[in-house]
């Protein structure tokens, strides 16, 4: 694929990010796991207009509390895919992004539910 006038290979940069960096695709699962467990926890017990992701809210509201943030956890895993299949020298700063986002969350999602 040309991007820019330049020439990315989306399979072998995918390939690389999940060979080369294993165990931030496992933080970033583990992280994706536990931030739909609080999150449900935190609309369970609470409400999902509370929810600050729009997205995530959305799906709530349309298709259900279970669902919903299962189909926005999909999403989020998704779009680390495709930015790290765009290049292999950002991978590694996106998957530490997202899972530092994921931790933040589920911080959030914890004290708002526990604290």
């Amino acid at each position: 694929m040309i991007i820019l006038d330049q020439q990315v290979y989306l399979k072998y940069n995918f390939f690389y990010a999940l060979q080369t960096h294993h165990s931030y695709w496992y933080l970033l699962l583990l992280s994706a796991v536990i931030d739909y467990v609080t999150t449900l926890q935190f609309m369970i017990h609470g409400s999902i207009a509370m929810e600050a992701n729009m997205v995530v809210r959305f799906l709530a509201y349309e298709v259900g509390i279970f669902s919903g943030v299962m189909v926005g956890k999909s999403l989020q895993i998704f779009a680390v895919m495709a930015f790290c299949s765009l290049s292999k020298e950002l991978s590694r700063p996106v998957l530490l992004l997202m899972i530092l986002i994921n931790c933040i969350a589920i911080y959030l999602n914890t004290s708002s539910s526990w604290g």
